[in-house]
């Protein structure tokens, strides 16, 4: 079963709760509060075959760098890919092998092919700019949201995130009054 999610994302595997939940630990990740592993496993017990609950467990144990992060995160992904999922989920557990194997800069290029063809799709948007982060891309700090931005308006829940993504992008390439606008 498809549920869409609030942004209009196909979410495969899900039920109403667990698609709340997902929306609930990604609200978590953007804003460092609250415990989004806890959550996402709660989503992940309401709905088992949820692609993007395995994909965003994946992505929390990866973007910590830890070692003892990288055999959770492809457990994770070993579930989810012998799950239904639709071309965008197919696309991000294929991030998440990239990111698995020391492959950043691979899964940093999928993100951004996801982005542009889901500029509302903020999980791809939020790891793909922790990479770039981590690989020292400023440039793709700034682009890789910039590009999706005329998708957003103010009114979007998760908007406060990613005027804050452009602004850290804007800043990181030397634009100091943009950075200070969407800051």
């Amino acid at each position: 079963m498809s549920l869409n999610n609030p942004a209009g994302l196909a979410v495969t595997g899900a039920t109403a709760r667990s698609i709340e939940l997902l929306e609930q630990a990604e609200h978590e990740l953007r804003c460092f509060i609250g415990d989004p592993v806890a959550t996402i496993d709660r989503a992940l017990t309401e709905a088992p075959d949820i692609v993007m609950g395995h994909v965003l467990r994946a992505y929390l144990h990866l973007l910590g760098t830890e070692p003892a992060g990288i055999p959770v995160a492809a457990a994770a992904h070993a579930t989810a890919a012998k799950l239904p999922a639709n071309d965008r989920e197919s696309r991000h557990l294929r991030a998440v092998a990239l990111m698995t194997e020391g492959r950043w800069r691979a899964a940093a290029r999928v993100l951004e092919d996801i982005a542009i063809d889901h500029p509302l799709d903020v999980l791809a948007l939020q790891v793909g700019q922790q990479c770039d982060f981590l690989l020292g891309d400023s440039r793709m700090l700034r682009d890789r949201i910039a590009r999706a931005l005329p998708a957003w308006s103010m009114d979007m829940p998760a908007w406060h995130a990613v005027a804050g993504m452009l602004a850290f992008g804007l800043e990181e390439t030397g634009d100091y009054l943009r950075a200070e606008r969407y800051g």
